[in-house]
């Protein structure tokens, strides 16, 4: 047998061992999630393990408030439940570790799916770069939290949807266990429904030759009206339907909250990056889109420069919405270039892996990921953990209601201390948030109007909080305890009566 012959039979032996593009992005991203204790920097991390930690024990939904002395039994939706519940369990087993894991392998999945998604359209080394592009932006909004858990039911729903679109067909049914399911861990479901009823709308104003547009209304009209029904099927019903609406029609909280706050470009270089590739594509190499692509690309551009959260929108709507017709574009043109040696290896990992090779990868994230969730991990010292400040209030009898910032509101219902206010918002009101954002920010007279309705005994602030400095110079209050994570007075003189 002639040697090179023998070569190739060797190495061909082992294909079954090579991974895929989407594998070994998802287990790059799986490995970076691991790798950084950024994903709990949220302190609403606090706040949705104790509310899982509150349905497992008492196996029901906490339909009014259990957390607050300040709207103590408030009608509250707890329509993150399901996604509550998963922390929770996990935190209950395996402490900070499984958080971690959990979030880094839905992290891992998105991209991975994302990745195969594209391969659809893309040749392979515009998959990479666009996927690349996408883990880059979404980085940020890495975070151990609801929205973590819907992301691989956001990039299915997605791309799916948009496929269908694409093929002038009717999207499957198999989708809507996906909207229920997304409906069950986060609100962005509403954007999957908002979505459905876009690309209906293209379906019907530009239906292919022989599509009657009655026809096309109906089929998408049905599936719109089928999601719309698996939304509704919750827990929450109807309110959990109309939660995300209520939250984006709280103006303080837009106000104040930072990932509902437009972003600061030279905080997010991703974004900028994408805005300025965008412009590039457009005018130096002349690539062209539909025109109802081009309006959903502008539209989701214009909600990521809005409100930073959207920005994961952009990273996973957009590259899918366009892949279509770029993609075509593009292959147009490598097909008037020369081929390489890299083009060949990068076209042999595009397609799907062998069943072995994916669980050599699902070996390795399991074992690099236990290896590293199973470290002890001291959270005291961390932005959203002040556990000194609250041991040294406990400590000197800091007793009665609490006037906290809001970023503490979860760690302290963590410890189940009743809170003045938490990541809930929505629940607190608009009328409420603007009060405390006025009191918390150093307006005097709001401050003193809340210590004193609330029969407030002890505040823990931010250090930064502009509350700091009135508290220290108000008759009746003394600075406790300070640290560079926060800031305890205790009230030395009765609450004035109202």
């Amino acid at each position: 047998m002639h040697p090179r012959t023998s070569v190739t039979l060797a190495s061909s032996n082992w294909d079954w061992l090579v991974p895929s593009w989407p594998l070994i992005l998802g287990f790059s991203a799986f490995a970076k999630a691991m790798a950084t204790l950024a994903v709990l920097n949220d302190p609403d991390t606090y706040l949705h393990i104790a509310a899982g930690r509150w349905i497992l024990d008492h196996l029901a939904l906490p339909f009014a408030d259990p957390f607050s002395h300040t709207m103590p039994g408030a009608p509250w939706v707890p329509h993150e439940w399901l996604a509550e519940t998963i922390f929770a369990a996990g935190f209950g087993n395996g402490g900070w570790g499984a958080i971690r894991f959990i979030t880094a392998l839905s992290f891992a999945i998105s991209l991975a799916v994302l990745t195969r998604l594209l391969l659809r359209r893309f040749d392979p080394l515009s998959s990479l770069i666009v996927a690349a592009g996408s883990a880059w932006l979404l980085l940020p909004h890495l975070l151990a939290r609801p929205h973590i858990l819907a992301l691989p039911l956001l990039v299915i729903w997605c791309g799916e949807l948009i496929a269908a679109r694409d093929a002038c067909r009717t999207p499957s049914l198999w989708l809507l266990a996906v909207m229920n399911l997304w409906a069950n861990l986060h609100g962005g479901f509403m954007f999957g429904l908002a979505l459905t009823g876009f690309l209906g709308a293209e379906a019907v104003l530009l239906a292919a030759a022989g599509q009657p547009r009655l026809l096309e209304a109906r089929r998408w009209g049905g599936f719109l009206a089928l999601s719309a029904l698996a939304a509704l099927a919750t827990p929450n019903g109807l309110a959990g339907l109309l939660q995300p609406i209520h939250l984006i029609s709280t103006p303080a909280m837009l106000a104040a909250i930072v990932e509902w706050q437009s972003p600061k470009l030279a905080d997010f270089p991703a974004l900028e990056v994408w805005l300025l590739g965008a412009v590039c594509l457009g005018f130096a190499s002349g690539f062209r889109l539909p025109l109802s692509r081009l309006l959903l690309t502008l539209g989701i551009f214009h909600l990521a420069l809005q409100h930073v959260r959207h920005a994961d929108l952009l990273a996973i709507v957009v590259p899918l919405a366009t892949a279509a017709a770029l993609g075509a574009q593009i292959r147009d043109r490598l097909r008037a270039m020369p081929t390489s040696t890299l083009t060949h290896r990068l076209d042999r990992l595009a397609a799907p892996a062998a069943a072995p090779a994916v669980a050599v990868i699902l070996a390795l994230m399991l074992a690099i990921g236990g290896a590293i969730a199973l470290r002890p991990l001291d959270r005291s010292g961390d932005a959203a953990t002040p556990a000194a400040a609250l041991a040294a209030a406990r400590s000197m009898g800091g007793s009665g209601p609490v006037f906290n910032s809001h970023p503490y509101g979860g760690y302290l219902i963590s410890e189940g201390v009743p809170v003045f206010i938490d990541g809930r918002v929505e629940m607190y009101g608009n009328e409420f948030l603007s009060r405390y954002l006025a009191a918390s920010g150093g307006d005097e007279t709001a401050l003193v109007e809340l210590l004193d309705k609330y029969r407030i005994g002890w505040a823990i602030q931010q250090p930064r909080d502009g509350a700091v400095a009135v508290l220290d110079r108000l008759p009746g209050w003394r600075r406790a305890y300070a640290d560079a994570q926060a800031v305890v007075h205790t009230r030395t003189a009765p609450a004035a009566a109202r």
